[in-house]
């Protein structure tokens, strides 16, 4: 499989069209109906449906889409990170962030601390948790912020931002249900929540508080943001959890309130491979004089 057809497979799967990914590459509809049958045929796998008027990923499409996509991914880093180290007067770190350390917190940071002489420019990259992680191991990208604390020992971790998560909901639906604790939460359902590198510190705080998740799942509405949680919670037919940091422009405005007292903490860390020194750089993001290593 060559890097090209891996690049017309991504471009079909993601537009649902062999014409309109043709278009976006500048490729013939026919070279990218080729490309598809001859990888098709050489793994002796059907990649697409084709029965309908928009192409269908199959199963064994999803495997290969999974995998292509972090490839990609990793060849666009890795350019970056190269290009990167074209001159020392245009260096630049590669910071890889989790979604919402990306859209909510570091470029007000940025914006912030860009005069500071002494720290490089910086580039801010978007992944999910475990893709950071390899990244920053690799070498790919210096420094990573995600909010599940690293773990492994080669890392040296901070703690540089903290939010949290509040039940919320819209004025009326917060009148419906009054003020629930742990206690009664099971009877509040269906309750919406953010599919995503959060999910883990949800569902430890279920646990910890004996929720069975699925009993207050909402059934049909699987949503990857918190973004798109406020969205369907402005709608006012369930109430959600949803980051205060993020959310804070519908609570401030009222469209969203806050539901009871139960409050789940967040936190954001940046870390690096141990033998580079960002103590520096950390104390500027988070804004504080002193930063200490997380124990």
């Amino acid at each position: 499989m060559t890097f090209e057809q891996m690049k017309i497979f991504v471009a079909a799967a993601q537009y649902g069209s062999f014409t309109i990914a043709a278009e976006k590459l500048g490729l013939t509809q026919s070279a990218v109906s080729v490309s598809i049958k001859k990888l098709e045929e050489k793994y002796g796998v059907t990649l697409f449906d084709r029965s309908g008027r928009r192409l269908r990923v199959t199963e064994a499409g999803q495997v290969l889409l999974t995998e292509a996509e972090r490839i990609l991914r990793d060849v666009d880093l890795t350019i970056l990170r190269l290009e990167s180290h074209r001159s020392l007067d245009d260096r630049y770190s590669i910071v890889a962030c989790t979604p919402n350390a990306y859209d909510f917190w570091m470029p007000k940071v940025l914006s912030r601390i860009s005069e500071a002489s002494e720290l490089p420019r910086i580039e801010l990259v978007r992944g999910r948790d475990e893709e950071i992680k390899a990244w920053v191991m690799r070498g790919t990208a210096e420094v990573g912020i995600t909010e599940i604390e690293p773990s492994h020992p080669q890392f040296h971790h901070f703690r540089v931002f903290s939010d949290r998560f509040v039940l919320a909901g819209t004025p009326s639906i917060a009148a419906a249900v009054k003020s629930p604790s742990w206690e009664t939460l099971t009877g509040l359902g269906p309750i919406l929540w953010e599919e995503s590198d959060l999910t883990p510190i949800l569902m430890q705080a279920f646990e910890d508080n004996q929720i069975d998740a699925r009993r207050i799942a909402h059934k049909r509405l699987h949503l990857a943001s918190t973004a798109a949680i406020v969205s369907a919670l402005e709608d006012g037919r369930c109430a959600g959890f949803v980051a205060e940091h993020v959310a804070c422009h519908a609570l401030a405005s009222g469209t969203l309130v806050r539901i009871g007292r139960i409050e789940i903490p967040i936190h954001y860390w940046m870390f690096s491979l141990k033998e580079r020194e960002i103590e520096a750089f950390v104390s500027s993001v988070a804004g504080t004089p002193d930063v200490a290593p997380a124990a």
